[in-house]
């Protein structure tokens, strides 16, 4: 049986129509789905156990108090029933008519089989140069820590074979976002491993969970597998890429203010008009890109317990907008 893990936060729009896919592409191939829900506000776990009922392959986790994807897929595979484990992303991006490809590698001897946007006939929808040049650097710092060399290692859509994660259950450290990674750079050492084509959809709903925490979590989980490989030599190489590509993805989406006077004026003029409509601190505004028709910036409202952060879009022509 295939045991497909969805894990959840802030997924209600997209949970239904999903479901639909899974029931559609996994027709003759006994499955189960656990969704692995961290307490979503927008009440994602209730909507899941609603479908639940009309669905008697749906169990549901709701977990209170714990956060992160990497920990969510874990213990759903440790909740799960079937001989092969699959996790896959609950946004849409992850096409589920793969999920049968996957499962038959797994059930043809493959220890994991992977959904790769690198191989031949995989791909990425809609990215920008910018993503584009991020996600090649961070898998190359990936493939110093995997004991199998992977075209795609930063996937999260595979399927692993039960016997291999119980054997390397208790090394797992799972933080971030990158399970794979951090299964990849626990395994033994030619373990068999299957590379599926995958066309990495754009996203129809929801909205990404890429920020700096996840980037600082993935530099953390880098600096782990390097640590138990005792891979001194090559953690500073690592340290050096991750941050020049942080800083270099921040400098270019602010260069015009750095290169052109008459922008930057604009820019400080603006955000000075904005803030004191507003009733703004100006300390509290971060500039994220800025553009010849308008700027993108975050607002930060400090308060008791946890900060509120909203994404403003500064158009010259058409004026502030929330981030779509």
């Amino acid at each position: 049986m295939l045991s497909l893990i969805l894990p959840t936060f802030n997924e209600a729009e997209s949970l239904p129509e999903l479901l639909e896919e899974i029931e559609t592409a996994l027709h003759g191939t006994p499955f189960e789905v656990i969704i692995v829900d961290d307490d979503s506000p927008d009440r994602t776990w209730e909507l899941a156990e609603t479908l639940s009922e009309n669905r008697p392959y749906v169990r549901v986790l709701r977990r209170m108090g714990r956060r992160g994807l990497s920990s969510a897929v874990v213990e759903g595979f440790s909740a799960a029933q079937g001989d092969v484990l699959a996790v896959m992303d609950s946004d849409g991006q992850h096409d589920p008519a793969l999920l049968p490809r996957l499962y038959a590698a797994i059930q043809s001897g493959a220890d994991i089989a992977i959904g790769s946007r690198y191989v031949s006939g995989g791909s990425v929808e809609g990215w920008a140069h910018a993503r584009h040049f991020a996600s090649f650097v961070a898998t190359a710092c990936a493939w110093l820590v995997c004991t199998n060399r992977v075209r795609d290692p930063m996937s999260g859509y595979f399927a692993v074979s039960r016997p291999v994660f119980a054997d390397i259950r208790d090394k797992l450290r799972p933080r971030g976002f990158k399970i794979l990674l951090e299964i990849l750079g626990t395994m033994p050492r030619r373990s068999r491993v299957q590379e599926i084509p995958l066309i990495f959809r754009l996203r129809t709903r929801g909205s990404s969970k890429l920020n700096a925490c996840v980037q600082t979590q993935f530099f953390r989980q880098m600096l782990s597998l390097l640590w138990r490989r005792s891979a001194w030599h090559i953690v500073f190489v690592c340290f050096s890429a991750v941050l020049c590509v942080l800083l270099g993805i921040r400098a270019w989406n602010l260069h015009l203010l750095y290169l052109d006077a008459g922008v930057r004026q604009q820019v400080r003029q603006s955000l000075e008009s904005i803030t004191e409509g507003k009733g703004w601190l100006m300390s509290d505004v971060a500039l994220r890109h800025v553009r010849r028709d308008g700027f993108r910036f975050l607002y930060r409202r400090h308060g008791r317990g946890e900060d509120h952060t909203q994404c403003y879009d500064f158009f010259y022509s058409d004026g502030l907008q929330t981030c779509t």
